[in-house]
């Protein structure tokens, strides 16, 4: 794990409200399942395709990366990585979700691309194997952890305005 219980119950009380669903179900859980879901948190963390590489030849975990932490005098896991962790737990722990996700899953594994329900409808895309569809990953969809290791992921290239590359043209040209 990234992170421990102790840190992941701070983050729970400092981000969530004291009577929000999220809160109540985190904090009713024992110690052990609170561990066992930021293991599973850690270990789906862990596969996600990330930018760079890890600091420390030989390194276990995927954290602490570079180039992020160039410079850094904190060779520690970043603390928006271990947010995630504790999102990603938070999202595991739910288990009406889960078994929505799971459902999900199991019928892209069946081979349906598609359905509707009176006016709702949902689209698998293209899945050509289970294979593929085992490849679903839960970490995709929690939101929440996604957002706080976007800047780490890889398979997407940051954006930048005209405007700013033309302003670092201008001042490069500029005698």
């Amino acid at each position: 794990m990234y992170g421990t219980v102790e840190q992941a119950d701070a983050y729970v009380k400092a981000h969530y409200a004291s009577k929000s669903a999220e809160r109540v179900r985190w904090l009713a859980l024992e110690d052990e399942e609170k561990t066992i879901y930021l293991t599973q948190a850690f270990d789906m963390i862990e596969r996600l395709p990330f930018r760079g590489r890890k600091a420390v030849v030989g390194q276990k975990n995927a954290f602490p990366r570079l180039p992020y932490q160039y410079g850094e005098d904190n060779p520690n896991v970043p603390e928006c990585v271990i947010s995630a962790e504790t999102e990603l737990a938070l999202y595991l722990s739910d288990t009406k979700t889960q078994e929505s996700s799971q459902k999900r899953k199991e019928l892209i594994r069946d081979g349906v691309k598609s359905f509707s329900l009176g006016d709702l409808s949902e689209n698998y895309g293209d899945v050509k194997s289970s294979s593929q569809a085992a490849t679903v990953s839960t970490a995709y969809s929690c939101q929440a952890c996604m957002q706080l290791l976007r800047p780490y992921l890889s398979g997407g290239f940051d954006t930048v305005s005209y405007t700013h590359l033309r302003a670092h043209e201008t001042v490069l040209d500029l005698v």
